[in-house]
């Protein structure tokens, strides 16, 4: 017996996977998936489905952001810098 949650995820997992494949080369895939699950999740069941697409487009640009974020304040080591690693 499948459950509400449950079909309700499977209702966007295309959608979810078509946004995530978008967004691939600024973040790793199954990331944003999982992101997108996310929002798919913490929209209220019933949602309009344009809402909920729009929900899951915003938490991967968000998740993007955040990544590119981390990679610009991530710390380099002296070594690295000599070593022309950086």
């Amino acid at each position: 017996m499948v459950t509400p949650d449950e079909k309700r995820v499977r209702e966007y997992e295309k959608v979810v996977s078509a946004a995530a494949w978008r967004f691939r080369n600024a973040a790793e895939y199954d990331d944003l998936y999982q992101e997108g699950m996310i929002a798919v999740w913490n929209c209220p069941p019933g949602s309009d489905p344009q809402f909920v697409s729009k929900a899951v487009y915003n938490r991967m640009k968000d998740w993007v952001r955040y990544v590119k974020r981390l990679r610009h304040y991530q710390s380099v080591s002296y070594e690295e810098i000599m070593d022309g690693k950086v």
